[in-house]
């Protein structure tokens, strides 16, 4: 397809309804100035997908999928944008020009071509030679049956040092080969990059074959400790190791029909889990998780369970895992006696399938145990395993499991009563800016730290925020919100449209959006400079995406706007920030009257009746 310009995909984008589009492919009912259905990317009874008609896209309150017509197809059909953009601009009759050059002309085809030949070299050589019948036995004694082998297109390179350059160097040019990675070309010497090993290839979504991990298996290559156990393909132009993932072209159906993923670490981990009836894990190849792998399974999966090596190496890697990974979609499987899946599948025979099912935990109790101190005795090592902890925990919607958790949490830590680990869970809420710079926070609590203040969610400073003028308008699907978090949107709002408002907000000392991902956004704009609604729909990623659009579901108010309206706004925030300040300081009073400290307690009465007369209250 020709290169299109944007004033041509906005031609595409404006000629359909997207209304009608999506449509074909959820039933969707009439709801006041919207369109609500049942979300087809998350499992939900209650409807909370929202399709604007007025302004040409769609948000789910619940899972937070968001955007125009394309973004619609490329998710729901997992097709390219350009593929998208395509059928939009069939189902409007508009032509576009298609690239009439051979696929063998496209610039890395050659090197899928070699690729996909290799595979099917690598996998004869295993199943119709002699070396082969070797490899095959060697398989079979690690529980790898034919039918394994078929599945996953398994294979063997030989231990000559050019038989596969051999076998392909008529039909490439040099060029493709020395690109591939698959051919090393030394000073006045040529091999293949892989000799002497068993050969696991690795599909991109469409079943291309991109790259190849190797595996040593003779006797006298696995007594030769100068050798790597596993070899991997290094980045070429079809593979980067940080983006791709093996067995997802296999494991996608199955992902998007439970919404869920198993992230393990190596190939032999998702063979393992397969035979165990798990179809929809995937591996990361042996290196770290990151975020273009989180990024590509988001598209199709809602809830990840991370099931790694169980010696430290592998809990390491869950724990990094889980900064990537939101809490509330994801759940650790912890493999028993330090071993790998692979190794537990070998040593337990059909019990990795029941533990990757029923043993998962939620992250706060894997770290819980992974973020123990050594020394529980010292008193400085439980305050900052609490500082660790309590957040985690804050984070957890329900207030049951909470409580298991701080019982749980009070149970581990010698000194700590009940009353004092809750007052600390309280006191941290997950999306709050740590920081109010509105307030003053000079005052220092005996661990040295000022705590974050709670997260609004209806708490009593709420009712006290100043009402803005012009209220926005409750969406038929969305979640209940608080006032201040109204007051948060409907200021995006009007920063989104009125350009004088994001330069009035940006050059307000101290100001800050109470709400992290509020704030988040907020600081995108201000470093785009003057932006639209156009705009930030073809810049915006990710988290900042979906907040966009929960910015233009959640609010709808005229058009004009006033210089009291944006004062009312604001002023909301900094009623917040000394609510939040004033709660913050009660629940300390309240941790000090339990605890008999009689001389923080009279600090914080001084504390509070400051804060109350300097309010007015």
């Amino acid at each position: 397809m020709a290169l299109l310009d944007k004033l041509k995909i906005e031609e595409i984008r404006s000629s359909v309804n997207i209304v009608d589009v999506i449509s074909q492919h959820v039933h969707l009912s009439k709801a006041g100035t919207n369109y609500l259905g049942l979300c087809p990317f998350h499992g939900e009874k209650t409807p909370s997908f929202n399709v604007n008609a007025q302004k040409q896209f769609y948000h789910c309150f619940g899972c937070g999928k968001s955007g125009d017509v394309f973004k619609f197809l490329e998710d729901y059909k997992q097709i390219p944008f350009r593929d998208a953009v395509k059928e939009v601009a069939d189902i409007a009759g508009i032509p576009l020009e298609i690239d009439t050059r051979s696929v063998q002309d496209k610039p890395n085809q050659a090197i899928y071509d070699l690729h996909n030949q290799a595979a099917r070299i690598y996998h004869t050589v295993l199943t119709a030679t002699e070396e082969g019948a070797k490899a095959r036995e060697y398989l079979q004694n690690r529980g790898i049956s034919d039918e394994i082998i078929e599945k996953f297109n398994i294979g063997l390179s030989l231990s000559d040092n050019d038989f596969l350059y051999q076998s392909v160097k008529q039909k490439f040019e040099e060029s493709v080969l020395i690109n591939s990675g698959l051919i090393t070309f030394a000073e006045n010497h040529i091999f293949d990059s892989f000799r002497g090993r068993i050969m696991f290839p690795l599909n991109n979504a469409h079943g291309q074959v991109i790259a190849f991990s190797g595996r040593i298996w003779r006797s006298e290559d696995l007594a030769n400790k100068t050798l790597a156990k596993y070899k991997n393909s290094t980045t070429t132009p079809i593979f980067n190791k940080s983006e791709a993932l093996y067995n997802l072209d296999r494991a996608s159906q199955s992902i998007k029909k439970t919404h869920e993923v198993y992230l393990m670490e190596g190939f032999m981990d998702v063979i393992a889990a397969y035979e165990n009836g798990i179809s929809n894990a995937v591996a990361s190849m042996g290196t770290a998780l990151t975020e273009g792998h989180v990024r590509k399974l988001r598209a199709i999966a809602k809830k990840f369970i991370l099931v790694y090596d169980g010696d430290k190496a592998g809990q390491n890697a869950i724990f990094k895992a889980l900064n990537l990974l939101p809490s509330d979609d994801v759940e650790v499987v912890r493999i028993p006696d330090g071993l790998d899946p692979d190794e537990y599948n070998k040593a337990y025979p059909g019990a990795l399938g029941t533990l990757m099912t029923t043993g998962r935990m939620a992250p706060v109790e894997f770290l819980m145990d992974h973020l123990r101190p050594a020394n529980l005795s010292n008193l400085q090592a439980q305050l900052d395993f609490i500082a660790l902890i309590a957040p985690k925990i804050a984070a957890i919607d329900s207030l049951t499991a909470q409580d298991a958790y701080i019982k749980r949490l009070v149970e581990i830590l010698p000194d700590f009563e009940y009353n004092q680990v809750e007052s600390a869970v309280n006191q941290r809420r997950e999306n709050v800016v740590a920081s109010q710079p509105t307030y003053d926070d000079s005052f220092m609590f005996d661990d040295g730290m000022a705590p974050p203040p709670p997260e609004d969610d209806g708490y009593s400073f709420a009712e006290q925020a100043v009402l803005p003028p012009v209220a926005p308008v409750p969406v038929m699907g969305a979640k209940k919100l608080s006032q201040i978090e109204l007051s948060e949107l409907q200021l995006l709002h009007r920063m989104i449209y009125h350009p004088s408002v994001l330069t009035r907000v940006v050059a307000a000392p101290n100001f800050q959006f109470v709400h992290r991902r509020y704030q988040q956004l907020f600081e995108m704009m201000a470093r785009l400079g003057e932006v639209d609604e156009t705009s930030l729909m073809t810049q915006l990623t990710g988290e900042d995406s979906e907040t966009f659009y929960e910015v233009l579901s959640t609010v709808n108010v005229p058009d004009e706007v006033s210089d009291q309206e944006i004062d009312d706004l604001l002023k909301n925030f900094v009623k917040a920030a000394k609510g939040t300040h004033l709660q913050t300081l009660q629940e300390q009073l309240e941790q000090a009257k339990q605890t008999g400290n009689q001389a923080l307690e009279l600090q914080l009465t001084l504390q509070i009746i400051a804060q109350k007369q300097q309010d007015g209250v």
